[in-house]
């Protein structure tokens, strides 16, 4: 396995070893985290498992800023400054090599 979980899974697998990560091994944890959620974002197979997954990505993201001390105000100030600066995903615009 070697991957983050979520606290309570120690209660539901009783077949693994569990450690606290120390300090140096929380960020890159936390970036491994968010891309493994993101993938199973990709991969879901049903409306039910994305919003899973997606909820997954959400929590990931969450204790990544909480760790990291960032609050949901300086990240949505940077959210939309950039959507103000360079749009955002709503037109859903595809840009090929030309």
């Amino acid at each position: 396995m070697n991957k983050l979980v979520r606290d309570k899974i120690p209660e539901f697998v009783t077949n693994a070893k569990f450690r606290k990560l120390n300090q140096d091994e929380i960020l890159p944890a936390l970036k491994n985290k968010i891309v493994e959620e993101a993938n199973e974002v990709k991969d879901a197979t049903s409306e039910e498992n994305l919003i899973e997954e997606l909820a997954d990505v959400y929590t990931g993201l969450k204790a990544f800023l909480d760790f990291k001390g960032i609050t949901e105000e300086e990240l949505l100030k940077v959210v939309n400054d950039k959507k103000a600066f360079k749009g955002d995903f709503s037109k859903f615009l595809f840009m090929e090599k030309s």
